[in-house]
């Protein structure tokens, strides 16, 4: 009888741990403020464990409506905690930080995937067939790169100074010729992302857009003053 009672015991803990870890998820899926909270508390190094287990365990069904809800509702409370803290229009969505990650991480879900995949994959096999393309336009590392060029052309090591502010390199005439064509380049490349995502405006998932709509409702918040070319 004893050894009966303990065993009813550990089946009774484990019912009741197993209720607790339930009602923990639950409470964490439904109230978006936790999750929230904690990925503006983590550790840079340790958030993508984190969104792997919410965007993909505790959000796991990709195309529930509820879950999307829920998990965009997740989101707005980010992206508010982000623009909160924003010193300047231009360092919003630049950084390495939780929330580009967390927008990393949502792309990666089921009709996002497919929708990258479609729309770029053509720019992105253009790009990836001109094996000779070079789009650094650094001061620093431009000037840096010309340096080791001539001495491998000319055999003999520079005199030029290395050690140069990225100030300095920037009003070298060597290096703003290498670095305006690239900025050419670049900005070719950009309109034709951009125009890919202009023609493929009905593909968009639902949840890019609501994302993107959101950042820009933010940005009119937070800075009135922006003009459209800003934000």
């Amino acid at each position: 009888d004893l050894v009966r009672s303990r065993g009813l015991g550990d089946v009774y803990k484990r019912q009741v741990s197993t209720q607790s870890t339930g009602q923990l998820f639950y409470v964490l899926q439904t109230d978006t403020r936790f999750i929230a909270t904690l990925a503006s508390l983590v550790k840079l190094g340790e958030i993508d464990n984190l969104l792997q287990t919410v965007m993909f365990t505790l959000y796991g069904n990709q195309y529930d409506e509820s879950e999307e809800h829920l998990l965009l509702s997740m989101f707005k409370k980010v992206l508010a905690h982000e623009f909160n803290n924003a010193n300047g229009i231009g360092s919003l969505l630049r950084a390495n930080t939780a929330l580009t990650r967390m927008m990393t991480t949502y792309t990666r879900r089921g009709p996002g995937q497919q929708y990258l995949k479609e729309v770029f994959t053509p720019v992105l096999s253009e790009i990836t067939e001109q094996p000779d393309l070079i789009l650094e336009i650094n001061p620093s590392k431009v000037y840096e790169a010309w340096i080791n060029e001539l001495e491998t052309t000319t055999g003999q090591v520079s005199n030029l100074n290395r050690k140069t502010t990225a100030e300095e390199a920037a009003q070298n005439e060597e290096v703003q010729k290498i670095i305006a064509p690239r900025i050419q380049k670049l900005a070719a490349i950009v309109n034709k992302f951009l125009d890919a995502i202009i023609a493929s405006m009905d593909q968009i998932p639902y949840g890019i857009r609501w994302i993107c709509k959101q950042i820009l409702h933010l940005c009119k918040q937070k800075f009135p003053q922006a003009t459209r070319t800003l934000r």
